[in-house]
Formats: structure tokens, sequence, C-alpha cells
């Protein structure tokens, strides 16, 4: 961190919560009542499907990582 310039963000923990969570839609999985994409709540705030059978599915499958791409080291 010492060979680090500063940045204005640097401790900005809303900022950081953004970049790295994307969003925080996964936090409603503890409320059985927005269960699900049928919910009136998820539907007018535009949230990403929470039943458990969608938690694996990509939010945007067109920007997934090609699978044959390999890995860097």
């Amino acid at each position: 961190m010492a060979g680090l310039d500063e940045d204005r963000r640097d401790f900005d923990w809303d900022w950081c919560s953004d970049v790295l969570f994307e969003d925080h839609d996964v936090l409603m999985l503890f409320d059985a009542s927005l269960d699900g994409s049928g919910s009136e709540i998820n539907q007018a705030l535009g949230l990403a499907n929470l039943a458990p059978t969608d938690w694996f599915s990509p939010f945007r499958p067109w920007r997934a990582r090609d699978p044959g791409r390999g890995f860097h080291h």
C-alpha cells in the first residue's frame, strides 16, 4: 500500500461497497416475502430474481467470461 498513490476515493466506503458488490439485492434473501420475481416489490424496483433456483445464474450472461479463455497466473 505504501507505493500506491493517494486517491480521492481512498476512504469512500460506500463507493467501495458499490464497486465490489455490484448490488445488494442479495441482502433481501432473508425476507421470505421478497423471494422470487413474482413479488410486487421486486418488480417495482427492478430487482434480480431472488428465488433459490436463480442464485447461481449470472446477472448479465452476455458479459460472462469465456470458459475457453484459460487462466492467468
